[in-house]
């Protein structure tokens, strides 16, 4: 198991209010990752950021014994109360929030668990998978049948998210297993990624025979030659 993480600021915005985390081999979850995107004002997004990741952290170190799935769930509550808490404690920091989206491999499955628009990928057999489904205004359309996928993509109310770790005292998580085998590539993101690149760009990119780190290098390079509207950032998992 190869991973690597990345973020960049972009082309646009003032401070990076990503953040992600990629376990060592010796940590007490060997196989854990995450990437959150804050949001809120002054430098509040990267506080809720961090915070979210700093809480999900310390939960999965206190209950590694817990089944993947129910560790990632309660690492999202745990992450949902650090951020919460900070919230309506600290003035500066009032109605901060974050995506978040997290993930575990173990054995021959991935378990992922997310909040927001943050997505996973999985890339087998050369053809990319989104696993994930955005907790968003234009999801809602798609699914209502309002609009199609390809036009949410250019909606201009494609940044509003529905749900948000630490906005209220609780949040509801999304949780997906799948199936994984030796040679698979697993892609965590902010929507800083997934909204510059298409997805079939996104593959291209993941199907090139060059290391993990020239992909992830890669793949924000060209979501800033594509703009860099947002903080950009990414981790990269070969299975």
């Amino acid at each position: 198991m190869k991973a690597v993480g990345i973020s960049d600021i972009g082309k646009c915005r003032k401070n990076n209010e990503d953040d992600f985390y990629v376990a060592k081999e010796d940590a007490s979850l060997p196989y854990l990752y995450i990437v959150a995107d804050g949001m809120g004002g002054c430098n509040a997004g990267e506080v809720a950021s961090r915070s979210a990741i700093s809480a999900f952290v310390d939960y999965a170190k206190q209950e590694k014994e817990e089944e993947p799935a129910d560790l990632l769930a309660g690492g999202i509550q745990a992450a949902n109360k650090a951020v919460f808490d900070k919230s309506n404690t600290e003035t500066d920091f009032a109605e901060m929030g974050t995506t978040i989206v997290a993930a575990a491999v173990e054995q021959d499955k991935v378990y992922v668990a997310y909040v927001g628009d943050s997505r996973a990928y999985l890339m087998q057999n050369g053809h990319l998978t989104l696993l994930t489904t955005d907790h968003s205004y234009v999801m809602e359309l798609v699914k209502l049948g309002t609009i199609t996928k390809e036009e949410a993509a250019k909606h201009p109310k494609r940044n509003i998210i529905t749900r948000a770790v630490g906005i209220r005292d609780t949040v509801e998580a999304d949780t997906v297993v799948q199936d994984v085998k030796e040679g698979d590539v697993l892609l965590l993101c902010t929507d800083g990624l997934s909204g510059m690149l298409t997805d079939m760009e996104i593959e291209a990119v993941l199907q090139e025979k060059i290391s993990a780190e020239e992909k992830a290098a890669q793949l924000v390079a060209e979501a800033n030659e594509h703009g860099g509207h947002d903080n950009i950032s990414l981790i990269l998992v070969e299975i």
